[in-house]
């Protein structure tokens, strides 16, 4: 079949796909030492959801199946799972067509990334994923059958998240509308999928892997307050169903407000039941299943999880216009299997690592690192100042494990041009390379809270665990793809302070904001800034926050909090005394994103976006004041035994403490980020005068109207006037 007469063509869409999933299957089988195994429904519904790919070989009349790319997506990453060429046809760029057609269409969708496991004795694959900017970052074992060792290899898209696409430099620290990134991807259930736990239900045992994946950190599960709705009216008179119980293990998320409620499902109904709404005929079950998919959109979960066929049928339509998944719990088993972003943080321990000066005499130890990370011998002892001897003109710390030294981390004592450039490198075959790229880029950022700051951050070659680190506190790529920006406010934004830090921001970064604050309506409301080159774009005020990270920008409206907190939790979840602390710090502080367990009467007091104050309370000598302020990003309630360890370490607790919030056995989990300590605390006088109540009202979590909010700042915050 000479090259000349050969055209290869692409089918993507479903109902061109569907037609070849049977020569997929036989073409996988036929090389399963290479592609694994999986069965007929996988690729069917894949065919189905739009994560197959098929290449044909079509010459004069004859049309053939030449190959086929097999792919899975959690945003914002997507997963090649299978990429195979007939052997008649390769030699022709097949491979390397179809996976360009997947970064396409990944980059449209504002992926990051495409990860791929390829098994390390597969020398071909390695040179063929190596050749296509997949790199690798770190291996895992393979199968007990074949006792392979798999190398996990990345390929980073070009896309708005990550790197610049407008050829800005790599002074570009805010030329991107990034979203928060979650550690976790929280996914809704459907009712069919818990009645799927049903020891005799067909789909068991994929439902009980689903559940195990939950419990190991590769997911999180919740359920909309339509579970309990349905229930109510599918039950029988006078008996209890279990599956209520069942289901106060999982965050409970809200039906949207009747008005949302309408307007999604005038939406979303044509897409998912078009004959039904067409004729008015919506079933009641049909009606459930848009509650339940309007609740993911509504409250911007990662997706649903179903057994249901329609839903699934319209998966790849609701993934183009609202950005969520629609799954059924096999398809995530396989999601599941490739999502390890979460097993470095389960698997430290608090005091493991430890933070301290490079001394004279180890700098042969950081050498030894960075040359095995791949950094050049003359870059170690120019760029990363690794070189034996000390001097005030660089800032040197390293992370031990022990006595092992497993991260590094270096700037110089004055700014290029208002930019600090910091090296920093991690050991990611460690099972606490993220806790170690934490607590150096929070030691980074932290060097100066009194003024903005401009830095870019270096990396060794194939950093994948950092640059995620780094991209959760608001780090955006540059034109080198070892490199990352990354502007730091530190200050809390109000209207009087506004032109002031305003015209400091633009002096510093280049970026202009608005000439006056916005006033408030949502959380993700979007910001007209100018960016460095001059061309005008728009965030989401909840993104500007976060790439300003740490940074508050108090909207007159913006809804706020007051919160109370002991001394003997706030100490270690919020470090806002100034003595030094002779114990080890809590783990807490390492992460951005941290948890405020409360009572579940509470919950409707936080609203995503919300200011949270924190009124350290008169207990154990506490300071009777408001002490620091941070913002809400997600609130639920769960029950104390489905609070893992994962959510205590971000908030402080032992599972001991639990019992100490109150009586229910359901708490809510408060998620918050963006902490700044008050320049002064605001005392219990002045609150009163503020009229937030008395020292016994304070005892429990209280909203606040927009002239305490005000009050309370700027107070809290005396330097943050205007001249």
């Amino acid at each position: 079949m000479g090259t000349q007469q050969l055209a290869i063509e692409l089918r993507l869409q479903r109902q061109d796909v569907l037609p070849y999933v049977k020569q997929v299957v036989e073409a996988a089988e036929s090389d399963r030492a290479a592609l694994g195994w999986y069965p007929f429904k996988v690729y069917q519904e894949a065919a189905i959801s739009e994560r197959l790919i098929v290449a044909i070989a079509r010459e004069a009349d004859e049309i053939r199946y030449a190959g086929h790319l097999l792919f899975a997506t959690t945003f914002p990453r997507g997963y090649v799972m299978q990429i195979h060429v007939d052997a008649g046809h390769r030699h022709h760029g097949i491979a390397k067509r179809m996976l360009d057609a997947l970064k396409d269409q990944l980059s449209a969708l504002n992926y990051i990334a495409i990860g791929a496991r390829v098994a390390e004795d597969l020398r071909a694959s390695q040179e063929f994923w190596q050749s296509q900017d997949f790199y690798a970052h770190g291996t895992v074992p393979g199968g007990k059958a074949r006792g392979r060792t798999l190398v996990l290899r990345s390929h980073e898209l070009p896309t708005q998240q990550l790197f610049a696409t407008s050829g800005l430099s790599h002074r570009d620290p805010l030329g991107l509308a990034v979203e928060p990134s979650t550690a976790t991807k929280l996914y809704l259930l459907d009712l069919n999928v818990m009645f799927d736990l049903g020891p005799r239900r067909a789909r068991h045992q994929d439902v009980v892997d689903l559940f195990a994946l939950e419990r190991l950190g590769v997911c999180r599960l919740a359920l909309s307050t339509e579970f309990d709705a349905e229930l109510k009216r599918s039950a029988t008179s006078g008996k209890t169903d279990p599956m209520q119980g069942l289901g106060q293990v999982f965050p409970k998320f809200a039906v949207p407000p009747d008005e949302v409620m309408a307007q999604l499902t005038r939406e979303i109904a044509p897409i998912v039941f078009p004959e039904r709404f067409a004729a008015g005929a919506l079933t009641a079950n049909d009606l459930s299943d848009l509650r339940h998919l309007a609740t993911a959109i509504h409250h911007k979960l990662a997706g649903l999880v179903t057994s249901d066929g329609a839903i699934r049928d319209a998966s790849a339509m609701l993934r183009l216009r609202y950005g969520i998944e629609v799954l059924s719990p096999s398809a995530f088993k396989i999601l599941g299997e490739f999502d390890t972003g979460l097993s470095a943080i389960t698997a430290s321990t608090r005091d493991t690592l430890e933070l301290m000066e490079l001394t004279p005499g180890r700098e042969a130890n950081v050498r030894e690192l960075l040359g095995s990370l791949g950094v050049a011998v003359a870059d170690q002892s120019t760029l990363w100042a690794a070189d034996d001897g000390s001097t005030r003109a660089r800032h040197r710390y390293i992370v031990l494990e022990g006595q092992r030294i497993i991260g590094y981390l270096m700037w110089p004592s004055s700014l290029r041009g208002g930019t600090c450039d910091a090296f920093l490198a991690v050991d990611e075959h460690v099972t606490c390379a993220q806790d170690a790229a934490r607590l150096m880029i929070v030691h980074l950022l932290g060097r100066s809270k009194e003024e903005i700051q401009r830095v870019r951050l270096n990396l060794a070659p194939q950093q994948a665990s950092v640059r995620a680190v780094a991209l959760e506190v608001g780090f955006t790529g540059t034109d080198k793809t070892q490199a990352l920006n990354k502007v730091s406010l530190h200050s809390v934004l109000f209207p009087r302070n506004w032109s002031a830090l305003r015209d400091k921001l633009q002096a510093i970064s280049e970026i202009a904001l608005p000439s006056s604050m916005p006033v408030f309506r949502e959380a993700d409301q979007y910001v007209d800034l100018t960016r460095p080159d001059g061309q005008r774009t728009q965030v989401t005020a909840f993104a500007l926050e976060t790439l300003l990270s740490p940074a508050l920008i108090c909207m007159p409206g913006r809804p706020g909090v007051l919160v109370p907190i002991q001394r003997d939790y706030a100490e270690h979840l919020l470090d806002h005394l100034d003595q030094m602390q002779l114990l080890p710090q809590a783990k807490a502080l390492l992460y951005q994103q941290r948890h405020y367990l409360s009572s579940p009467r509470t919950l409707k007091t936080f609203k995503r976006g919300s200011l949270m104050f924190f009124y350290e309370s008169t207990r154990s000598k506490g300071l009777k004041a408001v002490v620091a302020v941070a913002r809400v990003t997600n609130a639920y309630l769960s029950a104390e035994g489905a609070i893992d360890k994962g959510d205590l370490d971000r908030s402080a607790l032992e599972a001991s403490d639990l019992a100490a919030i109150g009586k229910s056995e359901i708490k809510a989990v408060v998620v918050f980020d963006n902490l700044i300590k008050m320049h002064r605390s605001v005392p219990l006088e002045s609150l009163k005068k503020f009229g937030c109540g008395e020292a016994t009202q304070l005892l429990t979590s209280r909203p606040l109207t927009s002239e305490q909010i005000e009050n309370i700042l700027l107070e809290g915050f005396p330097h943050e006037r205007p001249a």
